[in-house]
């Protein structure tokens, strides 16, 4: 993924030829770089999110966005599914899964819908 953003990021494109030209200290240069990754990949992570809620919007009745878990998670979601639609959710997440090939898509299911019960 920094390879990528590297190739389609101008900013953290030229401040690496410049950390990669620097004799001596880099320390805050590489700090900067840091940042400006850190910032396309939230980007990235963003735009992919909206995309998937958006790709899964008609085959659920509802969804809820949880809190990733861990630096390598991007998603972590609960969707509340009709019965007769399972089939067709299951579907759309292996044709999203297929378009994002760079990602990894795990789902288990069925759960009770705590996600969706306001106590």
């Amino acid at each position: 993924m920094i390879r990528e953003i590297d190739r389609a990021e101008r900013d953290v494109r030229k401040l690496n030829g410049q950390i990669g030209a620097q004799k001596g200290s880099s320390y805050f240069a590489r700090m900067q770089y840091g940042r400006l990754v850190d910032a396309a990949l939230q980007s990235m992570s963003e735009k992919y999110l909206a995309e998937i809620f958006e790709a899964l919007r008609d085959v659920a009745v509802a969804s809820r966005a949880n809190k990733p878990i861990g630096d390598k998670m991007i998603m972590n979601a609960a969707f509340l599914v009709a019965r007769d639609k399972e089939q067709a959710f299951d579907q759309r997440v292996k044709q999203i899964g297929a378009k994002y090939d760079k990602l990894t898509f795990k789902y288990t299911w069925p759960w009770p819908p705590y996600n969706f019960a306001n106590i």
